[in-house]
């Protein structure tokens, strides 16, 4: 890499009374690493106070030069990372462009704050140089010999040893792991899609045929892909959320505003521990022409237990390899009761591991993992971490007559952030649009959603994802949803509220989710389920238009429209089938006091058979 050239900084000082320094930093095409002219200004204000201005233009930035840090971030990969713009510890910070791409060269995180406050990321576009996916288009299937033929974008550089196929970058590369098949034509995953995932247990063998076309064999699914499908590849998990672009740790009052995440290699936005995050006209969207499929190869943003106000306003989110957003908390499984008011406590999920879990006087919840029913609460006395996921707590808990086993512990006094999401838009992405699992004030308002799987989740895990959240008072009206759960796989609905509690666990006198209004959408869909609740009480469904888009042939044909089982308080008033199925149903199994009213369909007790768990 080359190494910077020396040209003039300018300072310009605010007025004395606002004690802000705003340093512009002009645009020159013969710098080639911008790395270490901003790491000196920062480093100018380790408490902040500052303000950068970038000009026009695409300013490059290399790992070289950046600070190194080890970095825990949930539901990403941990390890050494390197920070282009640290603003740990700073507060009154803008970043602020007009027409200004920061253009990240190899494993790089672009932001990264932790216990900072006040700070502004403003009109900054970021991408990167070689992206973190492979594309390829599949102009040969053979079905008999299990074989495809891909002929690789021409800025997607890979190399094959042996048999195996690694596509790379600046300083990284990866064989291949998660996959899956986009149409060209309208830039979403394809039909049932889930057919055509290769099974990443067994190693596709390479063959390069000429430069940039390559055959692939031992393919393993239960179809092949489409000659002409857009073949997406993000390399094995564990290993493909390297590079998240903006990472916020600890952190309060930090907005986002006109910034634009063209590619990552993780999560575009991540935030734990945070409260009072905004997010106004962000998105993830493609720059116009460009004919990739994938910006973020994971969630567009992600909030781990956060507080304050999470608002995310004229947002974008489009064509990412996860979901826009996720709002949850976290389970951690109870390893030991070793004596009284003491417990020992690891995560369940590996990329939760070296999170910080609680701080002394916080308040814990413990449920059985199971059930997911509360067991009881303790304040936290003190907490001791052995390495990144080994946990000692002491609490004020009464643990008479608690055994250990399938026991999980949340921090109940974190995760309590209210949410508005309004007028964004989610298209083109593989996986959901949201999921909502907090006890906040959660709007979701005026919203136009289409992706591959569900429309809205709302979940409670303490056995996989180990998400926690129990939602108290949820509206979501006005919304527009479009054509969800085309990928295949497990049923998907548009609004499904599907806490894992296995179905020995059910039962009415408790409910897991609370106080959820599904009210004046407008759904367009091809399949038959639209609502699936599970263990709710104070359901309602009102003054919904519902419309059968005949757009694909349904995969899970025979299922109600709406479905839910071991509810109570079910309200279904006012909503408009009249362009919906002849053959619809609503279903109400094992659930209390139910109201349906203005509505001919048939009620009956026939649940939806399936257990969702994507």
């Amino acid at each position: 890499m080359k190494h910077p050239i020396t040209f003039l900084l300018s300072i310009l000082t605010l007025a004395a009374c606002s004690n802000i320094d705003s340093v512009v930093v002009p645009f020159d095409d013969a710098t080639t690493d911008y790395t270490p002219i901003i790491r000196n200004i920062i480093s100018r204000h380790p408490e902040g106070k500052v303000e950068l201005l970038f000009e026009k233009g695409i300013y490059p930035f290399y790992p070289e030069c950046s600070i190194e840090r080890y970095l825990s971030v949930s539901n990403n990969d941990n390890g050494k990372k390197r920070v282009a713009l640290n603003l740990d510890g700073m507060s009154n910070v803008s970043v602020r462009g007009k027409g200004t791409t920061l253009l990240f060269h190899g494993e790089m995180v672009p932001f990264a704050l932790t216990g900072s406050s006040d700070v502004t990321i403003d009109g900054i576009e970021i991408d990167w140089d070689d992206h973190f996916t492979l594309e390829g288009e599949v102009i040969e299937s053979d079905a008999e010999a299990r074989t495809f033929v891909l002929k690789i974008r021409n800025d997607n550089p890979y190399r094959i040893s042996g048999d195996t196929l690694y596509f790379k970058g600046y300083n990284w590369e990866r064989c291949l792991g998660e996959n899956i098949v986009f149409d060209p034509r309208t830039r979403r995953p394809y039909y049932n899609t889930e057919k055509c995932q290769h099974w990443t247990e067994h190693q596709l063998s390479a063959r390069e045929l000429s430069p940039g076309t390559v055959e692939f064999r031992n393919f393993q699914a239960q179809e092949m892909p489409p000659v002409g499908g857009i073949w997406v590849d993000k390399g094995p998990h564990g290993t493909n959320r390297r590079s998240p672009a903006i990472v916020i740790s600890d952190c309060r009052a930090v907005t986002i505003r006109d910034v634009s995440v063209r590619h990552c290699g993780g999560m575009a936005v991540i935030a734990q521990y945070s409260s009072d995050i905004t997010l106004e006209r962000y998105t993830t969207s493609q720059k116009e022409g460009c004919t990739r499929m994938v910006t973020a190869s994971a969630d567009a943003t992600h909030f781990v237990d956060c507080s304050g106000d999470i608002v995310m306003k004229d947002c974008v989110f489009e064509s990412m390899l996860d979901d826009a957003t996720n709002v949850h908390g976290t389970y951690m499984l109870v390893t030991g009761l070793p004596n009284h008011g003491r417990f020992t406590a690891r995560f369940g999920h590996f990329q939760q591991e070296g999170n910080r879990f609680a701080n002394t006087g916080e308040m814990l919840r413990f449920v059985d993992k199971i059930t997911l029913r509360p067991i009881g609460t303790g304040m936290v006395k003190s907490i001791e971490r052995e390495g990144e996921n080994n946990y000692i707590v002491s609490t004020d808990f009464d643990r008479t007559n608690v055994k250990p086993n399938n026991i999980a512990v949340e921090n109940i006094s974190r995760g309590t952030a209210n949410v508005l999401i309004k007028r964004c838009k989610v298209d083109l992405n593989r996986a959901r649009s949201l999921l909502l699992s907090c006890p906040g004030r959660v709007v979701v308002e005026d919203c136009d959603f289409r992706s591959m799987m569900a429309g809205i989740r709302i979940c409670g895990d303490a056995n996989y994802w180990f998400e926690s959240g129990q939602t108290e008072d949820l509206i979501i009206r006005g919304c527009t949803f479009r054509d969800f759960g085309i990928g295949g796989g497990a049923p998907q609905a548009i609004l499904q509220i599907d806490p894992i509690i296995p179905s020995s666990a059910r039962g009415k006198d408790w409910f897991f989710h609370k106080n959820i209004v599904f009210e004046n959408n407008t759904v367009e869909t091809f399949d038959y389920q639209i609502v699936y609740a599970l263990s709710v009480e104070n359901l309602t469904i009102r003054n919904n238009r519902f419309v059968n888009s005949g757009s694909f042939e349904p995969i899970w044909p025979g299922l109600g429209v709406i479905d839910a089982q071991f509810c109570g308080n079910v309200a279904i008033v006012g909503n408009d089938f009249s362009n919906w199925r002849k053959d619809a149903f609503i279903s109400i199994h094992e659930c209390g006091e139910c109201s349906i009213s203005d509505c001919d369909l048939e009620v009956k007790d026939s649940p939806n058979p399936y257990f969702f768990q994507n």
